[in-house]
């Protein structure tokens, strides 16, 4: 068998080839890099920092404050699989109000886009979609300086939804997870229209897009 030795160009050619691989490796792992803190709600929240996980607003007002909901945090029934945790933001009273957890991811890339994956969002109130405005609007919402996105869950299904967003000159992008209800009649004491208008959040991620 004849032997063949490596040339200098060869093993130049060998460590070129190399040095693009890592390049390559190392792009593919930035862009799937996960950015978001407690993207699976599996960690106790909320927190008192918005860029150290997710934070709860209540917006007050006409929307209500914090003792218009009976649940604003993490719930086994919010989870999207068995045993699991999820966040769920239920309210108490047949009022308008609204409440959202928010998260501020800090360190971006400006000018790069960004994609918000969501395995889980959903109402637990079927009649979510009737109405003019709806009677509840459950949402996630992504926000870089004056740019937004949002996309919506209804009452039909979990999901998967995503969306995405430019990164802008700050470096940061604030990811928001709404529920929003409007006045319901109160037909008597019974009435527990409002205890079913939860809205479950379950499984997200923020990436960067490839």
């Amino acid at each position: 068998m004849k032997n063949r030795f490596l040339t200098p160009l060869d093993y130049q050619r060998a460590a070129g080839g190399l040095f693009l691989g890592l390049i390559f490796l190392a792009c593919v792992s930035a862009s799937a890099q996960e950015l978001l803190k407690n993207g699976n709600f599996e960690s106790p929240f909320p927190v008192s920092d918005p860029t150290a996980g997710w934070v709860v607003v209540f917006p007050g007002g006409y929307d209500g404050d914090a003792g218009d909901w009976a649940i604003a945090g993490r719930t086994l029934a919010a989870s999207r699989v068995s045993g699991g945790h999820g966040a769920h933001l239920r309210p108490n009273n047949w009022g308008t109000i609204h409440a959202y957890f928010k998260q501020v991811v800090t360190n971006l890339t400006p000018g790069a886009v960004y994609t918000l994956n969501i395995q889980r969002m959903r109402s637990n109130f079927k009649y979510t979609d009737e109405g003019t405005p709806p009677i509840q609007k459950v949402y996630a919402a992504m926000v870089s300086g004056s740019s937004s996105n949002a996309v919506h869950g209804y009452s039909t299904n979990n999901g998967p939804y995503s969306l995405t967003i430019t990164c802008d000159a700050s470096g940061q992008i604030e990811v928001q997870l709404h529920n929003w209800k409007r006045y319901m009649t109160n037909e008597g004491a019974e009435d527990m229209k409002h205890a079913k208008s939860s809205a479950w959040f379950d499984d997200f991620s923020l990436t960067l897009t490839p």
